[in-house]
């Protein structure tokens, strides 16, 4: 009997509460959580969202979603499929699927390569997916690290010989022609049509430079805080009295420790790129978008595999930093075909993830 079914806005808050379920002990418990509403959360992402729950005696017992989208992969458009939000209520005793039909519902004709994230402590996790199944398995391909950074950071720069501006609705199709010109040589980079595909981003976010040429880089400061959340549920005991110290803290260059059960007001900067890749494009423009978050955060994110230049800029920098290892996941029959994703070649949207 079929027990996977796609969500309706009537399931919103039962997967919230899986959401928000417990997690694996530790120093610190976080959770990435999408108030108010998860399913409207989910709907509000780019590309086309699905989300499929399991129920069980009129209740949530397990969850996931399916973010179909256009991006980049070895130079050409592919419609791909993020995984995410896989979870399962562990109060519940009966046995859940979380499966083979939770992975037949998201299988579909016109999807190119599924693939989704685990943060790398997560070992258990990490084993199951790596373990080989008849019908489906997942293969490591690709790591990157998640910054969480203070704008008070302190990075020296080379002299700015560029034109550093914030963006107007008259550079929207500049904007628009550069991302998808250097995208495409980035895999997983987003491919764009407008910027009303991506809830909350505006043109007026994005910084530019530019030099005679045109655009030399662009960042955008993206904040999808109003619909998905990073928070710390939990401090061990003796972390919790850090956030006594969050003045001296801050001084050092890390960001503030929050606080326990509050929703952390995290902007990211996207669409992040530079002319062929300059190293000094990415090195000017970081540390410019770094002082406008100034005025108006105490913290930010960023997503770079370690290859990224500004990796190497953090790498004795005060910050937080969580490594995730990027899975695709296969089905049976596709055994011998090569990864989609490069690591050569990784570009991570945090925002979108």
């Amino acid at each position: 009997m079929r027990s996977v079914y796609e969500a309706s806005k009537e399931d919103g808050a039962e997967i919230s509460r899986l959401l928000e379920s417990p997690v694996d002990a530790g120093p610190i418990q976080a959770i990435y959580t999408r108030r108010p509403d998860a399913y409207e959360s989910y709907m509000k992402e780019s590309g086309e969202p699905r989300v499929f729950v399991s129920k069980r005696e009129n209740r949530v017992a397990a969850t996931c979603a399916e973010l179909i989208r256009d991006v980049y992969a070895n130079g050409e458009v592919k419609r791909s499929a993020y995984l995410c939000g896989l979870k399962r209520d562990h109060t519940y005793q009966g046995l859940i699927s979380t499966g083979s039909e939770f992975y037949n519902a998201i299988r579909r004709p016109d999807i190119d390569f599924y693939y989704c994230g685990v943060v790398a402590n997560n070992t258990s996790v990490m084993k199951k997916f790596e373990k080989k199944r008849g019908i489906f398995y997942f293969r490591p391909v690709a790591t990157y690290k998640s910054y969480i950074l203070s704008p008070k950071l302190r990075i020296k720069t080379e002299v700015n010989p560029y034109t550093f501006r914030q963006a107007t609705a008259a550079d929207t199709e500049d904007i628009i022609e550069f991302l998808n010109t250097q995208g495409r040589k980035k895999d997983l980079f987003p491919y764009v049509r407008s910027f009303d595909d991506y809830h909350g981003l505006q043109v007026e976010n994005f910084y530019l430079l530019t030099d005679e040429h045109g655009i030399k880089a662009c960042g955008a400061i993206w904040n999808v805080s109003s619909y998905k959340q990073f928070m710390v549920k939990k401090y061990s005991w003796f972390l919790k009295p850090a956030r006594l110290f969050n003045p001296l803290i801050t001084l050092t260059g890390y960001p503030k420790v929050p606080k326990e059960n509050e929703l952390i007001d995290l902007p990211t900067i996207s669409f992040f790129l530079s002319r062929d890749d300059s190293d000094d494009g990415y090195r000017i423009l970081f540390n410019l978008i770094k002082n406008e978050l100034k005025n108006h955060y105490s913290m930010f994110l960023i997503g770079l595999p370690d290859q990224h230049v500004i990796a190497s800029v953090l790498k004795n920098k005060p910050k937080l930093a969580v490594k995730s290892v990027i899975y695709e996941l296969r089905f049976s029959g596709q055994n011998d075909e090569p990864p989609v994703i490069d690591q050569g070649r990784i570009y991570t949207e945090s925002a979108t993830l």
